[in-house]
C-alpha cells in the first residue's frame, strides 16, 4: 500500500454521497449447499434495490498523481477508488473523512468453467464512472468488480445462487440472473473451478 498522508481531519461538517456501481462483499447471504437448498430468510427478504451489506472506514490516502483514493477499513482489506476518469472527485474528499458504504445485491457478469486452472484470490477494483457535484453534496457513481478463478462450493438451483471460494479461502455468494450464465451455473458440480466476475452498485456516504 502506498504512503499515507498526515493531513489533519477537517472540522467542518458536510456529507458527500457517492452512488457507486460495484461488486459484493464476500458474505452477503449465507453459503448454500452443493445442490438445491431451502431458501434462506436472508435471501428471500432482500427486495430489489435494498442494501445487502455495508462497511465503514477512513480516507487514508489521496494519490493525486495516480488518481487513487484509499479508504482504510478496520479488519478488512483497504478500499481503493480509481478516479482516473474523474480527477475532479479527488478534491471532494479529504484525509480523515469517514466513509460508510452500503452495497446493493451483486450480479454475475462472467462465468465459465476453468477446470485445471489454479485458484486465485478474487481481486477487487472500484472505478468512478460519474461525478455530479451539487450544493452541499457531491455524488459519485462507480463500479466495483470482483474477478478471478474460484472453486464451486454450492449451487442453489431454486434461487440461482452460486457460492464459490477463492484461493484465500474467502467465500463469495452471488445470484446469477443472465440466462446464458444460469445455464452454465446449473451445469456446475461441487469443487469445479470457474472463472467468475461480478459487480454491484453501492451508496457511499462520507462525513467530516
Amino acid at each position: 500500500m502506498p504512503f499515507r498522508s498526515n493531513t489533519r481531519i477537517s472540522v467542518s461538517h458536510r456529507c458527500i454521497c457517492l452512488v457507486a456501481a460495484f461488486g459484493l462483499s464476500a458474505a452477503w447471504v449465507p453459503e448454500c449447499g452443493a445442490d438445491d437448498a431451502v431458501p434462506s430468510a436472508t435471501a428471500q427478504a432482500v427486495p430489489s434495490g435494498a442494501s445487502v451489506d455495508s462497511e465503514s472506514g477512513i480516507v487514508s490516502l489521496i494519490d493525486q498523481k495516480n488518481a487513487i483514493i484509499v479508504v482504510t477499513v478496520p479488519g478488512h482489506e483497504d478500499l481503493s477508488f480509481n478516479a482516473k476518469d474523474h480527477r475532479d472527485a479527488l478534491s471532494a474528499v479529504r484525509i480523515g473523512d469517514k466513509l460508510t458504504a452500503s452495497y446493493l445485491e451483486p450480479y454475475v457478469t462472467e462465468l465459465s468453467v476453468a477446470q485445471g486452472v489454479p485458484l486465485t484470490r478474487l481481486s477487487r477494483t472500484v472505478r468512478l464512472t460519474q461525478y455530479s457535484p451539487v450544493a452541499g453534496q457531491e455524488k459519485f457513481q462507480a463500479l466495483r468488480v470482483f474477478q478471478g478463478v474460484a472453486e464451486v462450493t454450492g449451487v442453489d438451483h431454486k434461487l440461482n445462487l452460486l457460492t464459490v471460494e477463492d484461493k484465500a479461502g474467502t467465500p463469495h455468494s452471488v445470484r446469477v440472473s443472465r440466462p446464458e450464465l444460469v445455464k452454465v451455473m446449473q451445469s456446475l458440480a461441487r469443487h469445479s473451478h470457474v472463472r467468475i466476475a461480478y459487480e454491484s452498485e453501492t451508496t457511499v456516504v462520507i462525513t467530516r
